[in-house]
């Protein structure tokens, strides 16, 4: 069985105490990454702990853990980048 696109949920959890978080996904490419991120860093805590139909859970660092929200553009820096990008990509913005 399939799930749906609501259905494919990340949850990450963790607390003060511990200096790991727990990664219980369903996206195929946090998936890939963290396959690829887990045996090179087994020695500070991250490993695979369960593997279904639909997923993985992961124990990572808690320093992996990020939130990003991006720059904080102005209307003019962001006219400014949009009239760098058309100059540098050759559109005429039609």
């Amino acid at each position: 069985m399939d799930l749906s696109a609501a259905e494919r949920e990340t949850i990450i959890l963790f607390n003060e105490k511990d200096n790991t978080a727990s990664v219980d996904t369903c996206n195929p490419a946090l998936i890939r990454k963290l396959d690829k991120l887990i045996p090179l860093h087994e020695s500070k805590g991250a490993a695979l702990i369960r593997e279904d139909e639909y997923g993985k859970t992961y124990v990572i660092p808690k320093t992996w853990v990020k939130v990003n929200a991006g720059p904080v553009l102005t209307e003019e820096k962001r006219a400014e980048m949009a009239a760098t990008a058309r100059a540098r990509f050759g559109h005429d913005g039609a």
